[in-house]
């Protein structure tokens, strides 16, 4: 692994070179192909690569310089629906979408996460290969014991239910109706938020505010993020694990984040938005139960001080059905056989080149040999 340094100071000047005008929209384009060419730079002073594999759409504006210095083919990874992103500042709206529509010449295979969000770029995108879904899977682990260390964190009785949200504390997650929904929690479950982000000092105010039950039994509380090689031991500690992301664009539409692999691979069932990717999964596995897209705090509480031990019980066992069917394990040979089949066209690509190489000089020495052949002959028939 190589790190490449991100450095941005050269945009301005770099606009004035290409003759831009300095508007926001030209500002971000240049960002984005700047820091393009630095990846593309590193990579090229430090190996030769076979193919180059992109996540993200930053690092395509530089695909074709790819394609030119290497003759490599180019995997575009993409994970999100770029173009409309929770909160996305209106200028990406613009530019996210053009760096994708000319690039997509340069690409020889794409992957993304689901059905949805692959007929979404088919339809934006038709020059775009047929997308090979790879969802955000998590490996199938066998999970020890929990030990309590995620009550044992946020102060909590062993015997309490926990409605887990882990992850960033990001605005348009559904953060302030899952705050407003501890207050109608009954006794038995505490809302607990384990990660950090923008919306820290909301939680705390809610948590100070909140502070109203016995000990043991908190309504809010909050605590570090976890290492990710230890994530599932602290999930694991869970009733359920809340996905309740806001219905604020495609992407948060189609979702189908690493949550909804990482709470069943612990073990835990899910409460979350009824998106259609997340939806699908929960209700064909039984692996948790949905909330309506408007996330009503009273509808959310409501659904979680239903939920009984024998609903607990039954979605757990589907939680581990779900995850020894749904892994990564699952889905890691699908990016095998891209690789292999991308391989081989390259292979067959230089044989035929080749062959080609060794049909022009065969055709060539025998041309020369004709030649001669017709010269003697005339000197022959001159004499």
């Amino acid at each position: 692994m190589h790190l490449a340094h991100r450095d941005t100071s050269i945009i301005r000047a770099r606009m004035r070179e290409d003759g831009l005008e300095p508007t926001r929209e030209n500002s971000v384009l240049t960002s984005f192909g700047v820091q393009g060419e630095q990846v593309f730079a590193k990579v090229r002073d430090t190996f030769e690569p076979e193919a180059v594999h992109v996540h993200d759409h930053v690092v395509l504006t530089a695909a074709g310089r790819f394609k030119e210095t290497f003759g490599c083919p180019i995997v575009w990874d993409a994970h999100e629906i770029y173009e409309d992103l929770a909160g996305l500042e209106d200028v990406r709206r613009v530019v996210n979408p053009r760096i994708i529509r000319e690039n997509v010449p340069n690409i020889d295979a794409f992957i993304t996460l689901n059905r949805s969000i692959a007929d979404f770029y088919a339809e934006k995108y038709p020059g775009l290969p047929t997308a090979t879904l790879v969802p955000n899977a998590v490996e199938r682990v066998s999970m020890s014991e929990y030990d309590g260390r995620l009550h044992d964190a946020a102060g909590l009785a062993r015997d309490q239910r926990v409605l887990l949200f882990q992850g960033g504390f990001a605005p348009h997650r559904g953060i302030p109706s899952l705050l407003e929904a501890a207050t109608l929690l009954d006794e038995r479950w505490s809302l607990v938020f384990m990660g950090w982000g923008k919306l820290d000092g909301q939680i705390d105010e809610a948590a100070a505010r909140a502070d109203d039950r016995p000990e043991g039994r908190s309504r809010i509380a909050k605590i570090p993020g976890a290492p990710h090689d230890e994530l599932l031991s602290w999930t694991a500690g869970a009733s359920l694990g809340a996905i309740p992301y806001e219905d604020t664009g495609l992407n948060h539409r189609f979702c189908s984040p690493n949550k909804l692999w990482e709470y069943p691979a612990a073990g835990v069932p899910m409460l979350a938005t009824d998106m259609p990717e997340m939806a699908l999964r929960i209700n064909e596995w039984g692996i948790g139960i949905t909330v309506g897209r408007e996330l009503d705090p009273h509808d959310i509480a409501a659904r979680v001080n239903a939920v009984t031990a024998a609903d607990l019980d039954r979605m757990r066992e589907s939680c581990a059905q779900f995850t020894a069917n749904d892994n990564w394990q699952a889905y890691e040979p699908r990016i095998a056989d891209i690789y292999a089949g991308l391989m081989h066209e390259a292979a067959a690509s230089d044989a035929t080149a080749d062959a080609e190489r060794d049909h022009r000089e065969r055709a060539g020495t025998a041309s020369g040999l004709w030649g001669r052949l017709v010269n003697s002959s005339r000197k022959l028939f001159t004499n």
